[in-house]
């Protein structure tokens, strides 16, 4: 298992949006070429962390795509408006690697009846059952090994809420947006164990996880970067489709 830095202090690498196929090879099969740019701490224990980049091939058929919580209606005015502004973008980048044979996993969470007759939500669920799921899978993941000694470099203690005045927490509408489209060879789910179920009977080794937002559900969910790396996966995160929860007049206030 690769693993990198995230300037947040996260294991998982920051990938750069492109999807490259080798020249010369069919379309579907095809090894993706993603840019990779990570922090790795320099010399260990420093605290002064160095840019790497690289470019590393994977084989489609044992990568996914997690979309994480893109609800058509979060609570947030303001998160509402960044994640509208990314889906087009977000759906490109799915439907390019859905095309290319990447398993694409659909994750608005608690939104999971809105799609209870969906042959993508019956895929998740029909899964056989991996006889390996790890420790902690079913649930969300507060913290892995590498978070222990970090400090976040942001103040989300407030919950996030940009707008003036804050939002109340008002109902949302947890169908995933109509801008990315769900296809029937997709799957839809919010569970990890379902997850898990799924990437072991297709032999997906990467996972590359979209949406929002980085520093609460794409790394806590049950499906999430802290899980997925604690799990031995290979995992990326989208720097250009994902977005931050937070109030920019907490510190330090950028």
């Amino acid at each position: 298992m690769r693993s990198y830095i995230l300037p947040v202090a996260l294991l998982g690498c920051a990938l750069g949006f492109s999807l490259a196929a080798a020249a010369g090879q069919p379309e579907a099969s095809a090894p993706l070429a993603f840019h990779f740019q990570s922090r790795v701490e320099e010399p260990a224990g420093s605290g002064q962390f160095e840019v790497v980049s690289k470019t590393v091939p994977w084989d489609p058929k044992k990568t996914a795509v997690i979309i994480c919580d893109m609800w058509a209606r979060h609570w947030c005015d303001g998160a509402c408006k960044r994640g509208a502004e990314m889906a087009p973008r977000m759906n490109r980048f799915v439907a390019e690697a859905r095309k290319r044979g990447v398993l694409i996993v659909h994750a608005p969470s608690g939104g999971m009846d809105h799609y209870q007759d969906h042959p993508a939500r019956k895929r998740a669920q029909n899964a056989p059952k991996a006889a390996n799921v790890p420790e902690g899978m079913a649930g969300g993941c507060s913290q892995i090994p590498s978070e222990k000694n970090a400090t976040w470099p942001i103040d989300q203690s407030d919950g996030g809420c940009d707008d003036q005045p804050r939002c109340p927490n008002r109902p949302m509408d947890r169908h995933q947006t109509a801008a990315i489209k769900i296809h029937d060879e997709d799957a839809i789910s919010d569970s990890g164990v379902e997850c898990w179920n799924l990437f072991e009977a297709r032999g997906v080794e990467n996972v590359i996880l979209v949406g929002v937002h980085t520093n609460m559900c794409v790394i806590g969910r049950p499906f999430g970067l802290r899980n997925m790396v604690r799990a031995g996966k290979n995992v990326a995160l989208v720097r250009d489709l994902t977005d931050t929860m937070y109030n920019s007049r907490r510190p330090p206030k950028v």
